[in-house]
């Protein structure tokens, strides 16, 4: 029973003189509540999506932005961006031109994904989707990434 009391007193006593050197090796957070920086692109990549996926549904309306008044290609990748506070034009040409530019084998959710030139974007809202405001007369939909793969025209990234 002596033995490994002295053991425990020798180990607790070890610790204590190195406390302060095994404490420097250890990297604490600054805030539990501290999160990456992709893990933070991926938040706010999930509302935006959560925000697109709302819309389906509702009908194509040139320049709207809203679905009251329906939603244009651009107009629905303006408002879900404007959902998380991020200000981006309403232009699918000026969208072109915002973040940064992403192959079609490295899309994530929120990702823009530009078809016909560059006239027509769809928000990625998952590996193999994205939602679309097609045409006047139709309403917001998924759209197999398959389908948008022969027309694709770029992508950009707006989240880092």
């Amino acid at each position: 029973m002596r033995r490994p009391l002295s053991v425990l007193v020798l180990a607790v006593t070890i610790a204590a003189g190195h406390t302060s050197s095994a404490l420097s090796a250890v990297i604490w957070p600054s805030s539990p509540h501290t999160t990456s920086h992709a893990s933070r692109a991926q938040k706010l990549a999930r509302k935006v999506v959560a925000y697109a996926r709302r819309q389906v549904g509702v009908p194509y309306s040139w320049g709207g932005t809203s679905p009251n008044a329906g939603f244009d290609c651009s107009g629905l990748v303006y408002a879900a961006y404007r959902s998380i506070g991020r200000a981006i034009p309403h232009s699918s040409w000026d969208q072109l031109r915002m973040g940064r530019p992403v192959g079609f084998a490295r899309l994530r959710p929120g990702d823009l994904l530009f078809t016909e030139g560059g006239g027509h974007v769809q928000l990625v809202v998952s590996n193999k989707a994205a939602i679309s405001a097609p045409q006047t007369g139709e309403r917001v939909r998924y759209v197999p990434l398959a389908q948008l793969r022969p027309e694709f025209a770029g992508a950009r990234r707006l989240l880092k």
